[in-house]
């Protein structure tokens, strides 16, 4: 038998860096780092490319649970999902952090030999910072600043004049 099937090809750790999932033997691993090209059409029937937007890293494992083992480890793949933990996801290629187990479907079939077949999909959390900075003020609109709440003064009907509303539609009738 070769020794290369015991080797994890994929590790799976908490925000400490604990390996979890231990006992759970990855099969397959595809990891998607994809973009959102913005494409614009032109009048003159082209089509422009001018930017791109990263998109969240999303990884599918394949594991088999074995059936010395499978119950507390399927319990703690579901607790770690129902929990939303975030999770470092490290495979050969790379290591993609602030993953999030987004779908648990797994399959029991009989000619497994009591086993459990888990492919659980990791999708990564993006953080925004928000970035605070002067706002230029207009110089007309500074006798407004810090002015509080205003009460308004109740508009008075010129006799004469009218709403500018009406004479327009006065002068058309």
């Amino acid at each position: 038998m070769n020794s290369s099937f015991a080797i994890d090809s994929v590790g799976i750790f908490d925000q400490n860096f604990n390996q979890i999932f231990v006992k759970a033997r990855s099969i397959k691993v595809d990891v998607k780092e994809e973009s959102k090209v913005m494409e614009h059409p032109v009048e003159s029937g082209a089509t422009i490319t001018d930017h791109r937007v990263i998109l969240p890293t999303q990884i599918e494992i394949s594991f088999i649970l074995a059936s010395s083992d499978y119950l507390d480890v399927y319990r703690e793949i579901r607790q770690n999902y129902l929990d939303a933990s975030l999770l470092v996801v490290q495979t050969w290629a790379g290591v993609y952090e602030n993953q999030l187990i987004a779908s648990l479907p797994h399959q029991e079939n009989p000619e497994m030999f009591s086993t459990l077949t888990v492919a659980l999909t990791f999708r990564q959390v993006q953080f925004v910072v928000p970035q605070y900075g002067v706002v230029p003020r207009r110089k007309s609109n500074s006798s407004t600043v810090n002015r509080g709440m205003q009460q308004g003064t109740t508009a008075t009907q010129s006799s004469d004049k009218g709403s500018t509303l009406h004479n327009i539609i006065g002068r058309r009738l």
